[in-house]
């Protein structure tokens, strides 16, 4: 572990991005002259105990002071928002979404469903992040008030003081490596969205027609439910799988060649799954086709065709994108 590299690290990661670079050299220089040309681990871990706090260093070379809380207890109180919010605010999309998906019965407009639930899940979250952000600050008041800490130093996101033995658990993360954590949390929404729209695609894919003037409502499913329930003892390993794999996103954050390779291995089979189960002719609804054709006063093959060939245009797209995925993921796994 550099700890120097720790050290310039942990302060210019709070601060804005346009001035990291300039105060890294400069930190870095200012370390180097503290230190003797033939230096010991020792040395170094006295000469940042005198530069002191990350947190603090970093809140000197701001332009703004830190006064949303105390500066006490104002860098753990930032981490653990950083921390809950996403989360608060996937779970509260996510129980809203399934909510729908599984209630929705296809006798109410589509685009009405649509709306009313956009307009519920913004009220929701804004709900939730002000009481998130309530409830997390009184208890950090709460505990710089009353004095939990024995010490006037800051507290770190651990519990403690800042020492540089601290440095060691820091994980330097390149930029064009960094999984944003809102790429994770959207995996994890995706997947479960998904698995809800499998298990309910006969009353959610389907014909929609305008009737009486009341919006879109389904006539007909799509699909045929019996088949994809049948496919569901290599589904379910599959969705068990890409959460699993968001979950080792959120660890690692960071793209290395293990969860590129990871990544690849699930994608693929992803797609083997997709391509199967397209591919089975019984997954259409056999009466659906006739009944297009005579809606759209068409010939049943042309009807045929068209989605024939819509399917297959869905599949090389998927196919295309998972490519673009595992290269993409490979690029920034080999980035300096």
């Amino acid at each position: 572990m550099n700890l120097i590299e720790a050290y310039v690290y942990e302060v210019t990661r709070r601060l804005p991005e346009k001035s990291r670079n300039d105060i890294a050299l400069e930190l870095r220089s200012t370390i180097e002259d503290m230190l003797p040309e033939q230096f010991t681990e020792q040395e170094v871990m006295e000469v940042l105990t005198n530069l002191g706090d990350p947190s603090l260093l970093a809140a000197s070379y701001r332009d703004t002071p830190m006064h949303l809380i105390g500066p006490k207890v104002y860098d753990a109180y930032i981490w653990t928002l950083k921390m809950i919010i996403p989360w608060a605010v996937f779970i509260t999309i996510l129980v809203h979404v399934v909510e729908t998906i599984v209630l929705f019965s296809g006798e109410e407009s589509v685009l009405s469903v649509v709306i009313k639930s956009f307009g519920i899940i913004i009220a929701n979250i804004i709900h939730v992040l002000i009481q998130t952000f309530f409830w997390v600050t009184i208890v950090f008041i709460f505990i710089e008030r009353v004095g939990l800490s024995k010490s006037d130093l800051p507290m770190t996101k651990y519990g403690t003081e800042w020492t540089p033995e601290q440095l060691k658990l820091v994980l330097v993360i390149p930029k064009k490596k960094a999984i944003p954590r809102g790429e994770v949390i959207f995996g994890l929404l995706w997947t479960v969205i998904w698995v809800v729209l499998y298990f309910n695609a006969d009353h959610l894919a389907g014909v929609y027609r305008s009737i009486d003037g009341a919006g879109l409502q389904m006539v007909m499913p799509a699909l045929n439910q019996d088949v994809l329930m049948s496919y569901l003892p290599i589904v379910l390993p599959f969705a068990a799988f890409e959460f699993g794999l968001s979950l080792f996103k959120w660890k690692e954050r960071q793209w290395t060649m293990r969860l590129v390779a990871i990544n690849a291995f699930i994608k693929v089979f992803s797609l083997i799954v997709f391509v199967v189960i397209a591919s089975n002719l019984a997954l259409m609804n056999e009466a659906m086709i006739p009944y297009l054709a005579d809606v759209l006063e068409i010939n049943s093959s042309s009807v045929g065709n068209f989605i024939e060939w819509a399917k297959w245009t869905i599949i090389v797209t998927v196919f295309v994108t998972v490519a673009i995925e595992i290269y993409d993921s490979y690029r920034k796994a080999k980035a300096i």
